[in-house]
């Protein structure tokens, strides 16, 4: 077998459904393959997220109609081609299920890890936001700021002595096309100093990193507007979430 015959069994061997020889090939492999052991381990941290998934994705009734179109396409092909091993292959270990119904399950897992593997980055990318910003937090002389907003929305500003801040801001509805939310740094009786536009997610969360300009160092008030996507030098729209002056 040739390097993408290898590549091909990776997702299957994360769901065990190799059979002994077809492993074996597979393991004799990744002994000098990296490229193929680094995205094994990647798989096998999408099957591990679908097993415990609590509210496991369901493909949407458009991808369950492209699935069975593909398989009524195979199926008004004249050849079948096996899956390698002529002694057991992954389709018998479906049993009374049919031929049919094997592709549409097996399919579906693929196109389910497929999707939990992306969720698998989003999840990885939050867990360094949350470190990133513990650090910050505990770092000496650090300070925090609340921000309260309408609607129950609500944000958290760390920064440190250095000016390094971090926003992280939850509920927060989402923005029309064009439009992001924006934060600003308000000191005295100055003109808000703006800082960097950012959009949250689908469930209201938003992260920000930013480098506090050195006036905003001391006392400042820090507050959100809602602006276009590239940002604004002063805000054109009421302060969304604002937190209170500090004395």
């Amino acid at each position: 077998m040739v390097h993408e015959d290898y590549k091909e069994m990776i997702p299957a061997r994360a769901l065990s459904a190799l059979d002994a020889a077809e492993a074996q090939a597979l393991n004799e492999h990744l002994e000098n393959c990296a490229e193929c052991r680094k995205e094994l381990d990647e798989w096998q941290a999408t099957a591990a997220a679908l097993a415990l998934d609590a509210n496991p994705a369901e493909p949407s009734p458009q991808v369950r109609e492209r699935i069975l179109d593909e398989v009524r396409k195979d199926l008004s092909e004249p050849e079948v081609v096996p899956f390698r091993s002529t002694s057991r292959n992954l389709w018998s270990s479906f049993g009374s299920l049919g031929a049919m119904a094997a592709v549409v399950l097996f399919t579906a897992l693929i196109v389910g890890l497929v999707v939990l593997w992306r969720q698998n980055n989003a999840i990885r990318t939050e867990l360094e936001q949350s470190r990133e910003f513990v650090q910050l937090v505990t770092s000496p002389g650090a300070r925090v700021r609340e921000l309260k907003g309408v609607g129950g929305a609500n944000a958290t500003v760390a920064y440190d002595t250095n000016g390094q801040a971090m926003l992280v801001a939850d509920r927060l509805p989402g923005v029309p096309q064009g439009k992001a939310y924006q934060l600003w740094f308000i000191v005295g009786n100055r003109p808000p100093m703006p800082g960097k536009t950012f959009a949250p997610d689908s469930s209201g969360k938003g992260v920000l990193k930013e480098q506090m300009p050195r006036e905003a160092l001391d006392s400042p008030v820090f507050a959100v507007t809602v602006e276009p996507v590239e940002g604004s030098t002063a805000p054109t729209s009421p302060i969304y979430l604002r937190s209170s002056a500090v004395n």
